[in-house]
């Protein structure tokens, strides 16, 4: 007996490193993917500092407000599966953003002597970061109290559309005893004279 728990435990650990290994492996990829345009996009923008690390600081902000969305939909409530929120939280948006990009960006630029970026660029990261994680919070529990009155006042109406559905029911019900009665009686009243 437990032999087979011990597999049983060996191969959901397997599963559980799968599902960090797949969500981690997109994240990664899904960083470099945009990390060249992003760099290209803030360089067009006036006044942008060559050398920023603009790209590591959009998509660090933009995974602050993802997992802060992602974790406040499961504490509101919202129906996640823990291997979802593993795969999501720990394998994709763990590899996405890193804390060891963003350490290199302020070393980078203290090292070509660029103090005041640098600690603009800590600042503005980690003060962001944790304002967009806040509001992704914030959303999700708005999002999941929206779709749950959504969610009751369908069911709402479900209900009254069966109680109107009943009451139309017994209306049609009650005509139709009144036509039979109607179409009945004149014949009834015919064989009571014929007798």
């Amino acid at each position: 007996m437990r032999r087979a728990t011990s597999v049983r435990d060996c191969d959901n650990v397997i599963r559980k490193l799968l599902l960090v290994l797949a969500g981690g492996f997109c994240g990664a990829v899904t960083r470099y993917l945009l990390s060249a345009p992003l760099l290209a996009l803030a360089g067009a923008l006036p006044g942008a500092h060559a050398g920023f690390p603009y790209d590591t600081l959009l998509i660090n902000l933009s995974g602050a407000f993802l997992i802060g969305l992602l974790f406040g939909a499961f504490e509101h409530g919202a129906p996640i599966s823990p291997d979802l929120r593993l795969t999501l939280g720990t394998g994709f948006l763990g590899a996405y953003t890193t804390f060891s990009s963003f350490m290199v960006g302020a070393a980078s630029q203290l090292q070509r002597g660029e103090s005041v970026a640098a600690l603009l660029y800590l600042c503005g990261a980690m003060c962001g970061g944790m304002a967009l994680a806040f509001a992704g919070f914030a959303l999700a529990g708005w999002l999941v109290e929206w779709q749950r009155a959504a969610s009751l006042r369908a069911q709402e109406a479900a209900e009254r559309a069966l109680v109107e559905r009943d009451w139309a029911d017994a209306a049609l019900d009650e005509v139709a005893r009144d036509q039979r009665r109607i179409h009945d009686e004149p014949f009834a009243e015919l064989e009571g004279r014929a007798r």
